[in-house]
Protein backbone atom coordinates (compact mmCIF):
# COMPACT_ATOMS: atom_id res chain seq x y z
CA UNK A 1 0.00 0.00 0.00
CA UNK A 2 1.47 3.47 -1.19
CA UNK A 3 1.65 6.07 2.17
CA UNK A 4 -1.35 7.77 2.32
CA UNK A 5 -2.14 11.60 3.56
CA UNK A 6 -4.88 11.05 5.80
CA UNK A 7 -6.76 14.14 6.86
CA UNK A 8 -9.49 14.01 10.14
CA UNK A 9 -11.92 15.67 11.92
CA UNK A 10 -11.67 16.07 15.71
CA UNK A 11 -14.94 16.55 17.68
CA UNK A 12 -16.81 13.41 16.64
CA UNK A 13 -13.91 11.92 14.54
CA UNK A 14 -10.85 11.89 16.71
CA UNK A 15 -12.63 12.75 19.96
CA UNK A 16 -15.35 12.68 21.58
CA UNK A 17 -17.63 15.64 21.91
CA UNK A 18 -16.16 15.57 25.79
CA UNK A 19 -12.78 16.11 24.39
CA UNK A 20 -11.75 12.24 24.96
CA UNK A 21 -9.33 10.60 22.23
CA UNK A 22 -9.82 6.71 23.13
CA UNK A 23 -6.94 4.94 23.79
CA UNK A 24 -7.68 2.65 20.39
CA UNK A 25 -7.48 5.78 18.52
CA UNK A 26 -4.22 6.65 19.58
CA UNK A 27 -3.07 3.52 19.11
CA UNK A 28 -4.73 3.63 15.41
CA UNK A 29 -2.86 7.16 14.78
CA UNK A 30 0.75 5.23 16.20
CA UNK A 31 0.34 2.35 14.07
CA UNK A 32 -0.40 4.18 10.88
CA UNK A 33 2.77 6.67 11.44
CA UNK A 34 4.83 3.59 11.87
CA UNK A 35 3.49 2.35 8.58
CA UNK A 36 4.75 5.40 7.30
CA UNK A 37 1.15 7.53 6.65
CA UNK A 38 1.18 10.91 7.54
CA UNK A 39 -1.96 12.61 9.42
CA UNK A 40 -3.13 15.60 9.04
CA UNK A 41 -5.98 17.22 11.22
CA UNK A 42 -8.72 19.13 9.47
CA UNK A 43 -11.35 20.89 11.92
CA UNK A 44 -13.42 23.93 12.43
CA UNK A 45 -11.70 24.62 15.15
CA UNK A 46 -8.82 27.50 15.31
CA UNK A 47 -5.56 27.19 16.48
CA UNK A 48 -5.84 27.52 20.18
CA UNK A 49 -8.38 25.39 20.70
CA UNK A 50 -7.04 22.38 19.80
CA UNK A 51 -6.70 19.73 22.71
CA UNK A 52 -3.09 19.80 24.33
CA UNK A 53 -3.14 15.55 23.02
CA UNK A 54 -3.81 16.74 19.37
CA UNK A 55 -0.08 18.59 19.33
CA UNK A 56 1.94 15.60 19.31
CA UNK A 57 4.33 15.96 16.37
CA UNK A 58 4.87 11.98 16.52
CA UNK A 59 1.27 11.34 15.78
CA UNK A 60 0.04 14.43 13.23
CA UNK A 61 2.64 15.78 10.98
CA UNK A 62 0.08 19.01 9.73
CA UNK A 63 -2.91 21.46 10.94
CA UNK A 64 -5.75 22.25 9.01
CA UNK A 65 -7.88 25.11 11.53
CA UNK A 66 -10.48 27.14 10.92
CA UNK A 67 -11.55 24.82 8.68
CA UNK A 68 -9.14 25.89 6.45
CA UNK A 69 -8.05 29.39 6.43
CA UNK A 70 -5.13 28.61 8.21
CA UNK A 71 -2.66 25.73 7.36
CA UNK A 72 0.64 24.29 8.96
CA UNK A 73 2.60 21.75 8.58
CA UNK A 74 5.52 20.65 9.70
CA UNK A 75 5.71 23.61 12.29
CA UNK A 76 5.80 26.58 8.97
CA UNK A 77 2.52 28.19 8.43
CA UNK A 78 1.14 27.50 4.70
CA UNK A 79 -1.74 29.83 4.76
CA UNK A 80 -2.61 32.13 7.05
CA UNK A 81 -6.09 34.08 5.84
CA UNK A 82 -7.95 37.02 7.33
CA UNK A 83 -11.96 38.16 6.83
CA UNK A 84 -11.17 41.73 5.32
CA UNK A 85 -13.24 44.21 7.55
CA UNK A 86 -15.77 44.69 5.40
CA UNK A 87 -17.70 41.51 4.98
CA UNK A 88 -16.66 41.11 8.76
CA UNK A 89 -18.87 43.64 9.80
CA UNK A 90 -21.39 42.84 7.25
CA UNK A 91 -21.61 39.30 9.10
CA UNK A 92 -21.55 41.12 12.42
CA UNK A 93 -24.74 43.22 11.25
CA UNK A 94 -26.76 40.69 9.90
CA UNK A 95 -25.89 38.66 13.23
CA UNK A 96 -26.77 41.40 15.75
CA UNK A 97 -29.28 42.54 13.66
CA UNK A 98 -30.88 38.32 14.30
CA UNK A 99 -30.33 38.74 18.28
CA UNK A 100 -27.16 35.89 18.15
CA UNK A 101 -24.71 35.89 20.19
CA UNK A 102 -21.52 34.98 17.97
CA UNK A 103 -17.45 34.35 18.34
CA UNK A 104 -14.37 35.49 16.10
CA UNK A 105 -11.76 32.24 15.55
CA UNK A 106 -8.74 34.10 15.34
CA UNK A 107 -4.98 32.41 15.19
CA UNK A 108 -4.30 34.33 17.93
CA UNK A 109 -7.82 33.35 20.51
CA UNK A 110 -11.38 33.48 20.34
CA UNK A 111 -13.02 36.57 20.99
CA UNK A 112 -15.98 37.53 22.02
CA UNK A 113 -18.20 40.45 23.63
CA UNK A 114 -18.94 40.78 27.02
CA UNK A 115 -22.61 39.73 26.85
CA UNK A 116 -21.55 36.86 24.65
CA UNK A 117 -18.26 35.56 26.77
CA UNK A 118 -20.51 35.21 29.97
CA UNK A 119 -23.02 33.20 28.39
CA UNK A 120 -20.46 31.29 26.55
CA UNK A 121 -20.61 27.77 29.05
CA UNK A 122 -24.36 27.93 28.22
CA UNK A 123 -24.56 28.36 24.53
CA UNK A 124 -21.71 25.61 24.31
CA UNK A 125 -23.06 22.74 26.55
CA UNK A 126 -26.66 24.15 27.13
CA UNK A 127 -25.77 24.15 30.84
CA UNK A 128 -24.82 20.37 30.77
CA UNK A 129 -21.10 21.54 31.72
CA UNK A 130 -19.28 22.78 34.63
CA UNK A 131 -17.92 26.45 33.15
CA UNK A 132 -14.51 24.79 33.41
CA UNK A 133 -15.16 21.83 31.67
CA UNK A 134 -17.16 23.95 28.57
CA UNK A 135 -14.17 26.38 28.52
CA UNK A 136 -11.48 22.95 28.42
CA UNK A 137 -13.61 21.72 25.40
CA UNK A 138 -14.08 25.14 23.39
CA UNK A 139 -11.17 26.65 24.32
CA UNK A 140 -10.45 30.15 26.40
CA UNK A 141 -12.82 32.98 25.06
CA UNK A 142 -11.38 36.45 25.66
CA UNK A 143 -13.49 39.44 25.92
CA UNK A 144 -13.11 41.94 23.10
CA UNK A 145 -15.01 45.21 24.33
CA UNK A 146 -14.95 46.82 20.77
CA UNK A 147 -15.64 43.35 18.88
CA UNK A 148 -15.47 45.45 15.94
CA UNK A 149 -12.00 46.58 16.14
CA UNK A 150 -10.75 42.69 15.55
CA UNK A 151 -8.40 42.59 12.60
CA UNK A 152 -7.26 39.05 11.90
CA UNK A 153 -10.59 36.66 12.45
CA UNK A 154 -10.46 33.71 10.12
CA UNK A 155 -14.34 32.21 10.92
CA UNK A 156 -17.37 32.69 12.89
CA UNK A 157 -19.55 30.36 15.23
CA UNK A 158 -22.66 31.99 16.00
CA UNK A 159 -25.68 30.81 18.41
CA UNK A 160 -29.50 31.04 18.99
CA UNK A 161 -29.58 33.06 15.94
CA UNK A 162 -33.19 34.12 15.41
CA UNK A 163 -33.64 32.79 11.30
CA UNK A 164 -32.49 29.64 10.02
CA UNK A 165 -28.97 28.81 8.41
CA UNK A 166 -30.95 29.19 4.77
CA UNK A 167 -31.72 32.66 5.37
CA UNK A 168 -28.42 33.82 7.14
CA UNK A 169 -26.64 32.24 3.74
CA UNK A 170 -28.63 34.11 1.89
CA UNK A 171 -28.31 37.39 3.86
CA UNK A 172 -24.51 37.34 4.02
CA UNK A 173 -24.29 36.45 0.19
CA UNK A 174 -21.99 34.81 -1.98
CA UNK A 175 -18.59 35.42 -0.19
CA UNK A 176 -19.44 33.64 2.79
CA UNK A 177 -20.34 30.41 3.35
CA UNK A 178 -22.82 29.05 6.27
CA UNK A 179 -22.99 25.66 7.82
CA UNK A 180 -24.88 24.11 10.34
CA UNK A 181 -22.79 24.13 13.99
CA UNK A 182 -21.22 20.77 15.20
CA UNK A 183 -21.19 21.78 18.27
CA UNK A 184 -25.45 22.18 17.89
CA UNK A 185 -26.57 21.38 21.56
CA UNK A 186 -30.08 22.72 21.43
CA UNK A 187 -32.91 23.41 18.43
CA UNK A 188 -32.17 26.68 18.21
CA UNK A 189 -29.75 28.27 15.22
CA UNK A 190 -26.53 27.58 15.46
CA UNK A 191 -24.29 28.17 12.88
CA UNK A 192 -20.61 28.76 11.51
CA UNK A 193 -19.40 30.94 8.55
CA UNK A 194 -16.44 30.84 6.99
CA UNK A 195 -14.96 32.46 3.89
CA UNK A 196 -16.46 30.88 0.57
CA UNK A 197 -13.20 29.17 -1.17
CA UNK A 198 -11.26 28.43 2.05
CA UNK A 199 -13.18 25.22 3.40
CA UNK A 200 -12.00 22.17 4.48
CA UNK A 201 -11.64 20.88 0.53
CA UNK A 202 -9.51 23.74 -0.78
CA UNK A 203 -6.88 23.20 2.26
CA UNK A 204 -6.52 19.35 1.59
CA UNK A 205 -5.56 20.23 -2.21
CA UNK A 206 -2.93 22.93 -0.96
CA UNK A 207 -1.38 20.68 1.53
CA UNK A 208 -1.47 18.69 -1.73
CA UNK A 209 0.37 21.13 -3.95
CA UNK A 210 2.76 21.54 -0.88
CA UNK A 211 3.98 18.18 -0.22
CA UNK A 212 3.85 17.06 -4.06
CA UNK A 213 0.67 13.99 -3.18
CA UNK A 214 -1.20 12.53 -5.56
CA UNK A 215 -4.83 12.98 -4.47
CA UNK A 216 -5.61 9.37 -5.27
CA UNK A 217 -3.18 8.72 -1.63
CA UNK A 218 -5.71 10.59 0.22
CA UNK A 219 -7.79 9.25 3.12
CA UNK A 220 -9.88 11.50 5.31
CA UNK A 221 -12.71 10.54 8.24
CA UNK A 222 -15.07 13.27 8.98
CA UNK A 223 -18.67 13.44 10.79
CA UNK A 224 -20.12 17.24 10.81
CA UNK A 225 -21.46 18.93 7.94
CA UNK A 226 -18.31 20.81 7.18
CA UNK A 227 -16.65 16.73 6.61
CA UNK A 228 -18.75 16.94 3.63
CA UNK A 229 -16.18 18.95 1.14
CA UNK A 230 -13.85 16.91 2.87
CA UNK A 231 -14.90 13.33 2.38
CA UNK A 232 -16.01 14.25 -1.16
CA UNK A 233 -12.45 15.37 -1.70
CA UNK A 234 -10.57 12.20 -0.56
CA UNK A 235 -9.77 9.73 -2.42
CA UNK A 236 -12.06 7.60 0.34
CA UNK A 237 -14.28 9.38 2.10
CA UNK A 238 -14.97 7.71 6.14
CA UNK A 239 -18.24 8.88 8.12
CA UNK A 240 -18.00 7.98 11.37
CA UNK A 241 -20.89 5.91 12.57
CA UNK A 242 -22.09 8.71 14.94
CA UNK A 243 -22.45 11.34 11.45
CA UNK A 244 -25.41 12.16 10.16
CA UNK A 245 -27.53 10.15 7.28
CA UNK A 246 -26.33 13.11 4.59
CA UNK A 247 -22.61 12.75 5.58
CA UNK A 248 -22.87 9.07 5.29
CA UNK A 249 -24.54 9.18 1.94
CA UNK A 250 -21.31 11.07 0.74
CA UNK A 251 -19.02 8.83 2.14
CA UNK A 252 -17.27 5.84 0.68
CA UNK A 253 -17.81 3.99 3.75
CA UNK A 254 -19.16 4.01 7.08
CA UNK A 255 -17.21 3.09 10.23
CA UNK A 256 -18.14 2.87 14.09
CA UNK A 257 -19.29 5.55 16.15
CA UNK A 258 -15.74 7.44 17.79
CA UNK A 259 -16.93 6.06 21.45
CA UNK A 260 -16.85 2.47 19.99
CA UNK A 261 -13.44 2.22 18.43
CA UNK A 262 -14.74 3.75 15.59
CA UNK A 263 -11.12 5.40 14.29
CA UNK A 264 -9.48 2.03 14.80
CA UNK A 265 -11.80 0.06 13.25
CA UNK A 266 -12.18 2.75 9.74
CA UNK A 267 -8.11 2.83 9.51
CA UNK A 268 -8.27 -1.06 9.67
CA UNK A 269 -11.34 -0.55 6.69
CA UNK A 270 -8.94 1.26 4.80
CA UNK A 271 -5.84 -0.70 4.97
CA UNK A 272 -3.63 1.97 6.91
CA UNK A 273 -3.03 -0.38 9.57
CA UNK A 274 -3.41 -4.20 9.82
Amino acid sequence: MSHKIVFLDIDGTLTTFQGVLPDSGREALQKANENGHHMIICTGRSGTQLYPQLLEKELFAGYITSAGADIRLGGLSLVQYSIPAEPLHHAMDVLDSLHAYYFLQCPDGVFADPETALAAPELISAGTMDPKDAERMFGKVSVREDIRATKNCQKLCFYQAHSTIEEIQKRLGGFFETLTSSFAVSDSCDGEIMVRGYDKGTAMQKVLDATGTDRRDTIAFGDGPNDKVMLEFAQTGVAMGNASDDLKRAADLVTDRVDRDGLYKGFRMTGLID
